[in-house]
């Protein structure tokens, strides 16, 4: 199934997130695919952790253009989460010092379950304050970095408010994660609400502290993430090694059943299990630290992963093409484009695709009838 670049992807993948001596990952590539190589980890997002490994050994057949590459693209990225650090620090501050409670998510706190925290590239830095704080947050932001560019107004978005501090964009979040069906989006938002506001954990790392979600219900919010990412646009190896780095360090009895209950009542608890081979078969987890695993979603979960492997980024496609300007004709059009994508999730979760038509059509009801748009349903 794996082309021989990819094994050689997933031998030096695992050898940098478990460590061991990498001296005995055979990697005997002619030119033409070591660039194939260097491609795939810097299209995964796993570029860092790749390239550490590459370049603590010599390596036969790597150039010096190669390595100077690589080393470019290391450093870029340590300098990277440095200035993501120092925004962070800032804005916490400024929040906490308007009574705002900022629980961190996302990035920071998953790249301390790395081996090197920072080998883990960070894209933005994401912090979570809550319904109740949000326009008071976005406040906050604005007069803390009055220079910053922002892209969207805090009444107009429903996620998260975003503000552009120099090269580091920050999201603020109300809302962690959001639901299509209004069924789901109350059962996501009761947990949210214990995890995330009532009883955040403390962490302690080097010299720094700060609120991160309550243990089990971050493994449920970080794959919930990288499955909507693959849901909506395309999921990365990156985001299948944030899990495996978490699930490693996870220390929790009650893990699997909570996991169950609620990826049941999520309609995910099938997409769990595609992850979960991966992450066993692919990743190196070792398998009693992989809750729900089963042998049984392999086809799917090889499918997968040869999709996040070689396919290029998607839009949903009711984004794609013009719309009727008639009110029938154009709900119409959109209820057919939304069945076409749960045509193509059904090739890796059938319950879940399932699940995404019939919110279609109680979407496309409740429209009919209020004109509401779903994000109103809370």
């Amino acid at each position: 199934m794996l082309t021989p670049v990819e094994d050689c992807y997933f031998r030096l993948l695992r050898a940098a997130l478990w460590g061991g001596d990498t001296e005995h990952v055979d990697v005997n590539l002619n030119d033409e695919d070591w660039h194939k190589l260097l491609y795939i980890a810097e299209r995964q997002g796993t570029a860092p952790l790749i390239y550490d490994v590459l370049l603590s050994e010599e390596r036969k057949g790597l150039t010096p253009v190669m390595k100077q590459q690589m080393c470019a693209v290391s450093a870029h990225s340590m300098m990277l989460q440095q200035q993501q650090l120092h925004v962070r620090l800032q804005a916490t501050a400024a929040l906490n010092k308007a009574g705002i409670q900022v629980v961190q998510i996302k990035g920071f706190t998953l790249a301390r379950h790395y081996p090197k925290p920072y080998l883990r590239s960070c894209g933005d830095v994401d912090i979570y304050v809550g319904k109740a704080n949000y326009h008071a947050g976005a406040k906050v932001l604005r007069e803390t970095f009055p220079d910053a560019p922002r892209f969207d107004t805090e009444e107009e978005y429903f996620r998260h408010y975003n503000i552009n501090v120099g090269p580091v964009p920050v999201e603020m979040h109300r809302v962690s994660h959001s639901f299509s069906h209004p069924r789901d989006a109350r059962r996501y938002d009761q947990l949210e609400q214990e995890a995330l506001l009532r009883h955040p954990q403390q962490v302690l790392y080097e010299s720094n502290s700060w609120l991160e979600p309550e243990e089990k219900f971050n493994v449920l919010f970080v794959f919930l993430h990288s499955w909507e990412h693959f849901v909506t646009e395309t999921v990365s190896l990156r985001q299948f090694a944030d899990l495996a780095m978490l699930l490693r360090d996870a220390a929790m009895p009650d893990l699997s059943a909570y996991l169950k209950r609620h990826l049941r009542r999520l309609h995910v608890l099938e997409a769990w299990q595609l992850y979960a081979y991966i992450l066993v078969h692919y990743l190196g987890l070792p398998r009693e630290k992989c809750p729900l695993y089963t042998s049984r979603a392999r086809e799917r979960s090889e499918r997968l992963l040869v999709y996040a492997l070689r396919a290029k980024p998607r839009q949903l496609t009711e984004k794609q093409g013009r719309a009727p300007r008639n009110v029938l004709l154009r709900k119409l059009y959109t209820f057919r484009a939304r069945t076409r994508d749960a045509q193509f999730i059904a090739k890796f979760s059938p319950r879940y695709a399932r699940h995404m038509v019939m919110t279609n059509i109680a979407q496309s009801f409740v429209r009919f009838l209020h004109g509401q748009n779903s994000r109103h349903w809370e």
